[in-house]
């Protein structure tokens, strides 16, 4: 369950265990299969996340395949939120200003910058929390 920790809806700061969408993991031998499920149905992000379980998965020593197995039933509701997702998502929701000089600005580049599959930035620190960003922020970053 740890190597899921990882995993995280591209548009969500909270990964998908504490996300409650595991809904089960069965371990035959070498194979895992994961059953989940996603936020919504149209889920922008369902191949992506996918894709990312799997990865994750297979990166466990010894495990040969994972598959992962998307399911509608029980629809999730976000009463399936660990209490620490809720209160992260909570967090969330308030806007953070930060008045600085980007002429003397400079990061201290702990963590990474990626692209979500839609294009969005996403700024993901060392304990892998992440923060939506700009092509601005990015461009500070390079700096």
């Amino acid at each position: 369950m740890n190597a899921l920790r990882n995993c995280y809806d591209p548009e969500i700061p909270v990964n998908i265990v504490d996300l409650g969408l595991v809904y089960g993991v069965a371990i035959d031998d070498d194979n895992v299969k994961v059953r989940m499920t996603l936020t919504t149905v149209g889920c922008p992000a369902h191949a992506y996340l996918m894709h990312q379980v799997q990865t994750e998965i297979e990166k466990i020593h010894g495990v040969k395949k994972a598959e992962v197995e998307i399911v509608w039933e029980p629809p999730w509701t976000p009463d399936k939120m660990s209490p620490e997702a809720k209160k992260r998502l909570e967090a969330a929701q308030e806007p953070v200003t930060i008045e600085f000089n980007p002429a003397t600005f400079k990061p201290r580049k702990k963590g990474h910058i990626a692209k979500n599959p839609d294009g969005r930035i996403v700024l993901i620190n060392e304990t892998n929390s992440r923060y939506l960003g700009s092509d601005d922020i990015a461009k500070l970053w390079e700096k």
